[in-house]
């Protein structure tokens, strides 16, 4: 029963990162695109990445929290 309980709170660690990154992420991209405007992409890469590390941490927990919600 631990193990699974150690799984899950790992799972819930991940979606604490996410949480975050689900913000700034478009905060970011916003400023981005105001800059892009006068030939800046920098801000506008940032908020991309920090956009696709958001989504790819959200699925990395909630996929580590049913394994351990369905695990034998």
């Amino acid at each position: 029963m631990s193990n699974k309980k150690e799984i899950i709170v790992t799972g819930i660690k991940y979606l604490a990162i996410t949480l975050p990154l689900m913000f700034f992420g478009p905060f970011v991209l916003t400023i981005g695109f105001r800059a892009a405007n006068e030939g800046n992409y920098l801000f506008t890469g940032i908020g991309i990445i920090i956009c696709l590390v958001a989504i790819v941490l959200g699925f990395i927990g909630v996929r580590t929290i049913l394994k351990g919600l369905f695990a034998k």
